[in-house]
């Protein structure tokens, strides 16, 4: 075999190898976020803030604001709540009584986040 057919050899295996291992990453990332929850959650709703409150959280590394939000919200006349913990001082946007859209997977209702 001269040098010229064994250099197309090599391309062509590579090539082969870079396909093979493209279809082998699109199969583990299909898989990881099917099961992501992000992805599940596929429905929305109207839920209102219950309760903001800020808080200040030090530890030795860092002092970051946060902002614990309490949301009601209905699925097929059963009532929910969630509580989300966000980073940032965001208790005076995010008032009691004030609507917020609702995402949540149909199929468990209670697994669901806020979409802001």
């Amino acid at each position: 075999m001269n040098n010229a057919a064994a250099a197309h050899t090599i391309l062509q295996m590579l090539g082969v190898y870079i396909v093979t291992g493209l279809i082998v990453v699109g199969a583990v990332l299909m898989v990881v976020f099917s099961h992501h929850r992000f992805f599940k959650m596929t429905s929305s709703t109207s839920g209102e803030i219950v309760r903001s409150e800020q808080r200040e959280v030090r530890d030795e590394n860092e002092r970051r604001d946060e902002t614990v939000v309490v949301c009601r919200y209905t699925v097929h006349g059963k009532a929910y709540e969630i509580q989300r913990i966000m980073r940032g001082r965001l208790a005076d946007r995010l008032t009691p009584g004030k609507k917020v859209a609702i995402r949540y997977n149909p199929a468990e209702p209670d697994m669901a986040d806020l979409a802001l």
